[in-house]
């Protein structure tokens, strides 16, 4: 089962001081909440932030909550600890739980835009980082997709720094092509669509989509993802 969502069709707020905050998908345990986008099981949060030109947002902590911040679009730096890192579009920023952080935007005059993934974790630490996909190895996946492995758990060579979530990827489907046919039975997964549009094929049933979709795929989903266009098909993956 799919459900899909763009983030112009949600209502915004102001958070963390100064970010505009468009609230995605979220834990379905909000029994006092209708809300259609409550229906993630596994996975904890997903919400889109932009924080505008000469801003700051507020200085702040999860405890057991870690956190990865996906820049899209804008340049800019976060506070980690007691260090300032910059950041660019197309970083993973892995905050582990139980540490202040920050996100400046004060330096520049355009938007800096960024998703805030959560995930609930038994206690606080691990390692900050901060991965970008142009700076890792593409696989393909034996069809017509290429990803680039951004962020996974702990072991894992580079890129292991994650417990709750499985891996934050960034994948690309090539003009009039598709992925192989996928089926979890352990992984819930939500699907952000970055650039351009295709076709989300899940349970034989056809799906359009589009730039700012927010797609979530339930455990034993069996889908393909299809791009008929004469552009390639970017996305991101996070997984749980």
């Amino acid at each position: 089962m799919v459900f899909i969502l763009n983030w112009r069709d949600v209502q915004p707020k102001i958070a963390h001081m100064s970010a505009v905050h468009w609230g995605g998908f979220r834990d379905r345990e909000r029994n006092d909440d209708p809300d259609e986008r409550n229906r993630l099981q596994k996975l904890q949060g997903f919400a889109r932030h932009a924080l505008q030109g000469r801003k700051t947002s507020d200085h702040h902590k999860h405890e057991n909550l870690e956190q990865v911040y996906y820049v899209l679009s804008g340049r800019g730096e976060v506070l980690f600890g007691e260090e300032r890192f910059p950041v660019q579009d197309g970083d993973a920023i892995y905050l582990p739980p139980g540490v202040h952080h920050q996100m400046f935007n004060d330096m520049n005059q355009e938007w800096l835009e960024h998703h805030v993934i959560s995930q609930q974790v038994e206690g606080n630490g691990g390692e900050f980082a901060i991965r970008n996909w142009r700076d890792r190895p593409p696989a393909g996946d034996g069809q017509g997709a290429v990803r680039w492995h951004q962020l996974g758990r702990v072991g894992e060579d580079d890129i292991g720094f994650t417990r709750g979530f499985q891996s934050i990827d960034r994948e690309a489907v090539q003009p009039s092509g598709k992925t192989i046919e996928r089926c979890y039975d352990d992984l819930e997964q939500v699907y952000y669509i970055l650039e351009n549009s295709g076709v989300f094929i899940a349970d034989g049933e056809e799906h359009p989509i589009q730039e700012g979709d927010m797609i979530h795929v339930a455990v034993d989903t069996k889908y393909t993802i299809a791009n008929p266009h004469a552009e390639w098909l970017s996305y991101m993956i996070m997984a749980a």
